[in-house]
Protein backbone atom coordinates (compact mmCIF):
# COMPACT_ATOMS: atom_id res chain seq x y z
CA UNK A 1 0.00 0.00 0.00
CA UNK A 2 2.66 2.29 0.41
CA UNK A 3 4.36 1.57 -2.55
CA UNK A 4 1.23 2.53 -4.46
CA UNK A 5 1.68 6.02 -2.42
CA UNK A 6 4.55 7.02 -3.23
CA UNK A 7 4.17 5.91 -6.80
CA UNK A 8 0.78 8.01 -7.32
CA UNK A 9 2.95 10.78 -5.40
CA UNK A 10 6.27 11.15 -7.64
CA UNK A 11 3.47 10.65 -11.01
CA UNK A 12 1.54 13.51 -9.72
CA UNK A 13 4.63 15.56 -9.16
CA UNK A 14 6.30 15.02 -12.21
CA UNK A 15 3.21 15.05 -14.24
CA UNK A 16 2.92 19.03 -12.46
CA UNK A 17 6.49 19.46 -13.28
CA UNK A 18 6.36 18.38 -16.81
CA UNK A 19 2.99 20.48 -17.35
CA UNK A 20 4.87 24.15 -15.84
CA UNK A 21 5.53 26.54 -18.62
CA UNK A 22 9.05 28.17 -17.69
CA UNK A 23 10.71 31.65 -19.14
CA UNK A 24 13.01 29.75 -21.06
CA UNK A 25 9.92 27.44 -22.66
CA UNK A 26 8.27 30.18 -23.28
CA UNK A 27 10.42 32.69 -24.79
CA UNK A 28 12.03 30.04 -26.75
CA UNK A 29 8.92 29.75 -28.95
CA UNK A 30 9.14 33.60 -29.87
CA UNK A 31 10.05 33.24 -33.75
CA UNK A 32 10.83 37.27 -34.27
CA UNK A 33 10.83 40.67 -32.84
CA UNK A 34 10.20 43.90 -34.79
CA UNK A 35 10.31 47.57 -34.06
CA UNK A 36 9.01 50.37 -36.55
CA UNK A 37 9.03 53.98 -35.87
CA UNK A 38 6.94 55.79 -38.73
CA UNK A 39 7.48 59.63 -39.52
CA UNK A 40 3.89 60.37 -40.39
CA UNK A 41 4.91 61.35 -44.31
CA UNK A 42 9.24 61.52 -43.61
CA UNK A 43 9.65 57.90 -43.37
CA UNK A 44 9.77 54.55 -41.70
CA UNK A 45 12.81 52.75 -39.55
CA UNK A 46 12.35 49.19 -38.58
CA UNK A 47 14.73 46.84 -36.59
CA UNK A 48 13.85 43.13 -37.22
CA UNK A 49 15.46 40.16 -35.30
CA UNK A 50 14.90 36.64 -35.75
CA UNK A 51 16.97 33.78 -33.94
CA UNK A 52 19.89 34.23 -36.46
CA UNK A 53 19.80 37.29 -38.10
CA UNK A 54 19.47 41.22 -37.34
CA UNK A 55 17.85 43.40 -40.15
CA UNK A 56 17.49 47.21 -40.21
CA UNK A 57 15.84 49.39 -43.00
CA UNK A 58 15.27 52.74 -43.39
CA UNK A 59 12.79 54.18 -45.86
CA UNK A 60 12.00 58.27 -46.61
CA UNK A 61 12.92 61.73 -45.83
CA UNK A 62 13.98 61.76 -41.94
CA UNK A 63 16.00 58.49 -42.26
CA UNK A 64 19.17 59.30 -43.32
CA UNK A 65 21.89 58.44 -40.28
CA UNK A 66 19.62 55.29 -39.52
CA UNK A 67 21.63 52.45 -40.45
CA UNK A 68 20.71 49.28 -43.03
CA UNK A 69 21.87 46.13 -41.88
CA UNK A 70 21.32 42.81 -42.94
CA UNK A 71 23.65 40.46 -40.52
CA UNK A 72 23.75 37.53 -38.94
CA UNK A 73 23.10 37.74 -34.97
CA UNK A 74 25.08 35.96 -31.75
CA UNK A 75 23.11 33.70 -29.72
CA UNK A 76 23.80 35.80 -27.02
CA UNK A 77 22.22 38.69 -27.95
CA UNK A 78 19.28 37.01 -29.37
CA UNK A 79 18.66 35.20 -26.25
CA UNK A 80 19.02 38.61 -24.45
CA UNK A 81 16.36 40.35 -26.19
CA UNK A 82 13.89 37.31 -26.03
CA UNK A 83 14.58 36.76 -22.15
CA UNK A 84 13.06 40.33 -21.59
CA UNK A 85 9.93 39.51 -23.10
CA UNK A 86 7.00 38.26 -20.56
CA UNK A 87 4.66 37.11 -23.10
CA UNK A 88 1.61 36.73 -20.49
CA UNK A 89 2.57 40.49 -19.91
CA UNK A 90 2.38 41.17 -23.67
CA UNK A 91 -1.19 39.73 -23.33
CA UNK A 92 -2.42 42.19 -21.36
CA UNK A 93 -0.73 45.32 -23.03
CA UNK A 94 -2.79 47.73 -24.67
CA UNK A 95 -2.51 49.73 -27.95
CA UNK A 96 -2.55 53.27 -28.01
CA UNK A 97 -3.94 55.43 -30.77
CA UNK A 98 -2.89 54.89 -34.73
CA UNK A 99 -1.66 58.23 -35.76
CA UNK A 100 -0.79 57.13 -39.41
CA UNK A 101 0.32 58.87 -41.93
CA UNK A 102 -0.74 62.66 -41.33
CA UNK A 103 -1.66 62.71 -38.09
CA UNK A 104 2.00 62.29 -36.60
CA UNK A 105 4.43 58.97 -35.97
CA UNK A 106 3.63 55.53 -34.83
CA UNK A 107 5.85 53.13 -32.89
CA UNK A 108 4.66 49.50 -33.37
CA UNK A 109 6.34 46.86 -31.64
CA UNK A 110 5.68 43.53 -33.76
CA UNK A 111 6.43 39.70 -31.79
CA UNK A 112 5.69 36.69 -33.40
CA UNK A 113 5.62 33.16 -31.42
CA UNK A 114 4.31 30.19 -32.70
CA UNK A 115 1.51 30.14 -31.07
CA UNK A 116 0.34 33.93 -31.94
CA UNK A 117 1.26 37.47 -33.56
CA UNK A 118 1.46 40.19 -31.19
CA UNK A 119 1.41 43.82 -32.92
CA UNK A 120 1.30 47.02 -30.41
CA UNK A 121 0.59 50.34 -31.61
CA UNK A 122 1.99 52.95 -29.12
CA UNK A 123 1.38 52.16 -26.38
CA UNK A 124 0.18 53.92 -23.30
CA UNK A 125 2.42 54.48 -20.10
CA UNK A 126 -0.05 53.64 -18.28
CA UNK A 127 0.06 50.16 -19.81
CA UNK A 128 0.78 47.22 -18.81
CA UNK A 129 4.10 46.30 -20.63
CA UNK A 130 5.14 49.48 -21.34
CA UNK A 131 8.51 49.14 -19.52
CA UNK A 132 8.95 45.96 -21.21
CA UNK A 133 8.63 47.70 -24.43
CA UNK A 134 10.33 50.52 -24.06
CA UNK A 135 13.39 48.50 -22.92
CA UNK A 136 13.15 46.23 -25.88
CA UNK A 137 13.34 49.25 -28.13
CA UNK A 138 16.37 50.53 -26.43
CA UNK A 139 18.15 47.34 -26.46
CA UNK A 140 17.51 46.96 -30.46
CA UNK A 141 18.70 50.29 -30.86
CA UNK A 142 21.49 49.50 -28.94
CA UNK A 143 22.42 46.22 -31.33
CA UNK A 144 22.81 48.22 -34.13
CA UNK A 145 26.10 50.19 -33.51
CA UNK A 146 27.49 46.70 -32.86
CA UNK A 147 26.33 45.04 -36.31
CA UNK A 148 27.55 48.48 -38.53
Amino acid sequence: MKIIKIGFVLSALSLFLLSCKTTAQTSSSIKSISFTHTFGRGGTTSITATADSLESVARGGRTQEFPNISKKIVKKDWEKLVSGINLDVLDKTQSGERRGVYDGPDEIFRVITAEKEYEIYNVPVESAGYKQLEKLKTELNNLLPQYK
